[in-house]
């Protein structure tokens, strides 16, 4: 890969680290020397055909017209499911404008999974803003974590979204005060998920790593489409469990009856329920105890 190996590369923040090119696993290296699941706005967007090799290609981020400081400039789209693992980075080849600009690197999820994105009802992580005054081209990898992201959303998420797929990869473009008017002439040449080598355990919010009062667990774990949740009461007592999706809304009741002491099982029927992660409650009056499961159709 010879343009590529060519590339300088720096550390451009905190959570932008300088280790060598390394496409990790491939979203999108433009080896198609074309467009799909791309969309735009604000800005044109057009695969190169200058400086290609047979393995990459890579495409031109441009406008027709002068930008002013301080304002939007547009945005790129790859609409593809893919799932991003908390803990990895998400790693962007993008060429530099030499001047006083910003790309956000916003993750959007299909929360409502009506096929569509909608910021009423879904949900985006969306990072740092990272400098693009630098010249030539630079690969950009940032550590998908609640410090680097930030969580959009209208209801109670946490970084447990990235257990599903992504609806869509988005990068907007924004001017700096300083921006010295002139025509946007940018590129991206990579998307790609970098491997943590890092245990991850103890970074996120996890329920299912917690110890459990009732010593339940739900298995298989993913599933498809029926899971058989298990746990033990330590004495006889009233015990309800139901189910909720990711936006906390019941979906089922799978228990409400006095049961006695010892071990239980349930059995979780979600062939009716699109993918996703869902929560199963175990409520006593002496606990209460949440669970995460994970729907994998």
């Amino acid at each position: 890969m010879k343009r590529i190996q060519a590339v300088l590369i720096f550390i451009l923040s905190v959570f932008i680290y300088n280790s060598g090119f390394s496409q990790g696993i491939i979203v999108d290296d433009f080896s198609l020397k074309s467009l799909p699941g791309w969309i735009w706005g604000g800005v044109e967007m057009k695969y190169s055909h200058q400086e290609d090799n047979k393995e990459n290609g890579y495409a031109d981020i441009y406008t027709n017209n002068d930008i002013n400081g301080n304002g939007y400039i547009g945005k790129i789209l790859l609409k593809k499911s893919y799932m991003f693992t908390a803990g990895n980075y998400v790693n962007i080849m993008l060429k530099g404008v030499n001047n006083d600009a910003f790309v956000k690197i916003n993750l959007l999820y299909d929360a409502d999974n009506n096929s569509l994105f909608n910021s009423d009802q879904d949900i985006m992580l969306s990072s740092k803003p990272v400098s693009m005054n630098f010249e030539g081209w630079k690969e950009i990898k940032i550590k998908l974590d609640q410090e680097n992201f930030e969580i959009i959303s209208k209801f109670n998420d946490n970084i447990e979204v990235t257990e599903e797929n992504i609806y869509g990869i988005q990068m907007d473009f924004e001017a700096g005060k300083n921006y010295k008017k002139s025509k946007f002439e940018s590129g991206i040449a990579l998307i790609s998920e970098i491997p943590n080598k890092e245990a991850l355990s103890n970074d996120f919010n996890n329920s299912t790593s917690k110890e459990s009062y009732f010593k339940a667990n739900n298995f298989p774990n993913p599933f498809n489409p029926i899971t058989t949740i298990s746990y033990n009461l330590p004495q006889a007592t009233y015990v309800t469990i139901s189910v909720y999706d990711r936006l906390g809304r019941q979906v089922q009741i799978l228990v409400d009856q006095n049961q006695d002491s010892g071990q239980h099982s349930v059995d979780f029927n979600a062939s009716e329920f699109p993918s996703g992660i869902y929560f199963y409650r175990i409520k006593t009056p002496e606990k209460t105890e949440v669970r995460k499961m994970l729907l994998a159709k």
